[in-house]
């Protein structure tokens, strides 16, 4: 599944890249579809920054992404980094007490503001002490329009920056540049470019969310159950979960009394970690997964069984998680080291995963060259783990028996 971006570079007076404006396309047509502006601001959010690296899109670059007012009011921008986002507030949006709120209470938190297009009216001037840029439309109004409306407010704009948009000419640019402004955009400099980028669904966002709220070091239950109570499907399957993995280890238990919020304290803390490491795995929405999954299970409980012939219990939950995951940038078709920069995995795993680094790198490898049949050097890796032949066998067969009963689909 693929999301698109269009993205227009904003120049400072030197003409370097500052920022990019990033916005919302369904396609490689640079043009806004049909939809509405919460739904395309949802989506940025969704995509770009709770599942794409921004790096990606934006490099090292603040963004600015447009919001309608509903969304700053409903604090939705509180999703994502105040230090490489400006909030943009669309030039629709009513001057409101609510929205003042919402902007204040944010600004107080770090995030940043542009008002975009607006109009030069005084409703707008009770929201300047909370702007960090004023977006200038210099096909709309003429610089004597904005002259007179910036020297009527010196007293509330001497700390916001001024950003002349649509700029075509060279002239302009100097005039504008001549005038003070130090932020600059427009077809003059460059046109938006869109950029095709692998998206995961709803779904998987959900998914990872929960990850990376199990990988901390104390997990918020409240958040875990309000995560998985948005999506159906996350709730059966870790109510199927508990009933058909979880009772081979805690024993027999009357299950279906038992609430959402019951099950996940039940469970702890490492089997929640083990189901969601589990459930992301099988959300990846591509050809591959009916038979890259499985195998990923397998290579999960080969990896930890290898740790328990070992005598290593303490490795045991990270190797099933590095054997688990050992397929994951294949399934979701992006580098390794981007999706570790985006779920909590120990640094063990991620040392493992990204850099072949360490005794789980080794497991994973073994795991590996018994799937290809390269016996020569499964056994100099199974030599240097300290593993008899038959210890690697004996892991290999019950991984295999585990990975077809347990799968949760």
């Amino acid at each position: 599944m693929y999301g698109f971006i269009a993205r227009q570079p904003i120049f400072n007076p030197d003409m370097n890249t500052v920022a990019y404006e990033l916005l919302f396309r369904d396609g490689m047509t640079n043009r806004f579809p049909d939809v509405s502006a919460e739904y395309a601001t949802s989506r940025m959010i969704s995509d770009q920054f709770l599942c794409v690296p921004s790096q990606r899109i934006a490099g090292a670059h603040v963004s600015f992404i447009n919001f309608p007012s509903r969304m700053v009011i409903d604090r939705s921008g509180e999703a994502l980094d105040k230090e490489k986002v400006v909030i943009e507030i669309l030039e629709d949006a009513v001057p409101g007490e609510e929205l003042l709120l919402a902007v204040r209470e944010m600004h107080a938190h770090g995030y940043h503001f542009a008002l975009d297009d607006f109009t030069l009216a005084p409703e707008w001037d009770a929201f300047l002490p909370y702007i960090s840029i004023l977006k200038f439309d210099v096909r709309n109004y003429s610089l004597a329009q904005i002259k007179q409306y910036l020297n009527e407010r010196k007293h509330l704009t001497g700390h916001i920056k001024y950003l002349a948009e649509k700029i075509e000419t060279k002239e302009e640019f100097k005039l504008y540049r001549d005038e003070g402004f130090s932020l600059f955009q427009g077809y003059f400099f460059c046109r938006p470019e869109v950029i095709k980028y692998k998206r995961l669904s709803q779904n998987q966002l959900a998914i990872f969310r929960l990850q990376m709220e199990v990988g901390r070091n104390k997990p918020d239950f409240r958040i875990i159950e309000s995560l998985i109570k948005t999506d159906l499907t996350l709730s059966y399957k870790i109510m199927r979960y508990m009933k058909h993995t979880a009772f081979k280890h805690v024993g027999a238990c009357n299950f279906s009394k038992l609430t959402l919020s019951e099950v996940l304290r039940y469970l702890g803390e490492n089997q929640l970690r083990r189901f969601v490491a589990v459930v992301l795995l099988a959300s990846a929405g591509n050809d591959t997964v009916s038979e890259l999954y499985p195998l990923s299970m397998m290579r999960g409980k080969f990896c930890e069984l290898i740790a328990e012939k070992m005598n290593e219990p303490t490795l045991a939950e990270n190797a099933f998680m590095c054997g688990l995951f050992s397929l994951l940038d294949t399934l979701l078709e992006l580098p390794m080291a981007e999706l570790m920069k985006q779920i909590t995995v120990p640094q063990s795993v991620s040392n493992a995963l990204c850099h072949h680094e360490g005794q789980l790198s080794d497991m994973v490898t073994l795991c590996r060259y018994y799937e290809q049949q390269r016996w020569d050097d499964a056994t100099r890796v199974r030599q240097a783990l300290g593993l008899s032949d038959e210890d690697v066998v004996e892991a290999m067969r019950r991984a295999t028996l585990w990975a077809g009963e347990n799968a949760v689909s």
